[in-house]
């Protein structure tokens, strides 16, 4: 399984606006993930538009290995709207796995509180 397509998404609701990375795998499964580009941190899909040149083509299941990869290519500022960015992704692949592997989300992190 490998990341074959991005699509960022924005959607106003009057009183703010969502924004949405969808990344989608060979296999046909589709990762989600909500970032909030409305309040201070405008450019955040552009980050994530650079970013995921480093992510297109891989596995996403080796989670680790691609968060390992996007923080080296942002050495240069490691937090604010990049470290957002990279969550975002994240999430997204999170949701990925989780779906890969027929669990939610949460059972990834050890299960219920």
């Amino acid at each position: 399984m490998k990341i074959k397509s991005y699509e960022t998404f924005r959607c106003d609701a009057g009183w703010r606006s969502f924004s949405f990375l969808k990344l989608t795998t060979d296999d046909g499964i589709v990762g989600w993930s909500e970032y909030n580009e409305s309040f201070g941190s405008p450019g955040l899909s552009g980050v994530i538009d650079a970013l995921m040149p480093n992510v297109i083509d891989r596995d996403p299941m080796a989670l680790e290995l691609i968060n390992a990869v996007l923080a080296t290519r942002s050495t240069q500022s490691r937090g604010g709207v990049v470290r957002q960015a990279i969550a975002a992704i994240e999430n997204a692949l999170l949701d990925i796995k989780g779906k890969a592997l027929g669990v939610p989300v949460y059972q990834l992190f050890g299960g219920k509180l």
